[in-house]
């Protein structure tokens, strides 16, 4: 899905297109994927060709699976069990003393152990207050990542990252533009917390020059601009040759299947924001997303929902 409205028309005109290329031909998610990307180069192996081609990519592995009636993750070569996740569906840039509530709350909605607590205030003594807001709800023993979302430049990065590096934060994700991997792998040689981008990967050859160049510690693929399922496997294949953790952004539904037939998984990014969509949301208990034992992605959409909030 994405995030801004107004480009919803052109998205769904390359899906319309790309459609064309398998209606009323054999199921075969794997070749589409190839035929798509080769149909898409003369617009860019990115933005909405990729987000279209991620689209089609899904529903076809959604359809093959349930075509062989298996769990998505089972169809794919792997077995059905939880995944570890972290909730990521709050803790913004609010005051501290706001935080604390707000991160007690998140915990008990699946009884997480690891929450993700956004950073990047105006300064370094905010962004600890927060940190020390959070940890107050949290058992010693829990994770708690950060995400920066690309809020600080190279130069004001340096000095904020490493006073934060005895924080005992998970990781530091996307701290400066996701653009700059160059300056992704500075930054990994004068701090010592694990630095995490891949949402902003817009298919695979972004994350192949990410590990080549060694901009990260580990990424964490979003399955609309990887690639969709296709996308992802060879993502996740690459993290592997290079030994990096793989963690997911957003489309817990789908990516859960993923995580469990990539040999680097790491966690799981969950929020609740697309349950209403969905007749029978996954359930999260201590801190692990349960995928159901039903084919495909499990998933049946609640139409009137759908309807509710249709682009016309």
């Amino acid at each position: 899905m994405p995030y801004l409205v107004n480009y919803t028309q052109p998205i769904e005109f390359v899906i319309r297109e790309l459609f064309g290329l398998i209606k009323n031909k054999p199921l075969a998610p794997a070749d589409f994927y190839e035929i798509g990307m080769h149909q898409i180069s003369l617009l860019g192996r990115s933005g909405i060709a990729m987000y279209a081609l991620a689209a089609l990519d899904i529903a076809m592995w959604d359809a093959s699976a349930k075509d062989a009636d298996l769990p998505l993750c089972e169809h794919l070569g792997g077995d059905l069990a939880d995944v570890k996740a972290y909730n990521s569906g709050g803790l913004w840039l609010l005051p501290p003393e706001k935080l604390a509530k707000q991160a007690g709350e998140l915990r008990h909605e699946g009884n997480f152990s690891a929450l993700k607590i956004r950073l990047g205030r105006d300064n370094l003594d905010t962004d600890l207050q927060a940190i020390e807001a959070v940890r107050s709800q949290m058992n010693e023993e829990g994770h708690l990542l950060c995400d920066f979302n690309q809020v600080l430049t190279f130069n004001a990065a340096i000095p904020r990252l490493k006073s934060l590096d005895q924080e005992g934060l998970y990781w530091f994700e996307e701290p400066i533009p996701y653009y700059e991997l160059q300056n992704y792998a500075e930054l990994r040689r004068v701090i010592s917390t694990p630095l995490i981008l891949g949402e902003n990967f817009h298919g695979v050859d972004h994350a192949a020059q990410a590990l080549e160049i060694g901009s990260v510690d580990a990424i964490m693929p979003d399955l609309m601009r990887i690639g969709g399922v296709s996308g992802w496997m060879k993502t996740a294949a690459l993290a592997e040759a290079y030994k990096k953790p793989v963690s997911s952004h957003l489309y817990h539904e789908v990516s859960a299947h993923l995580m469990r037939v990539t040999p680097t998984a790491d966690y799981l990014e969950w929020m609740n924001w697309s349950d209403p969509l969905f007749k029978e949301p996954y359930q999260v208990r201590d801190g692990h997303l349960k995928i159901p034992e039903r084919p495909g992605v499990g998933l049946e959409l609640n139409r009137d929902i759908i309807e509710l909030y249709r682009v016309r």
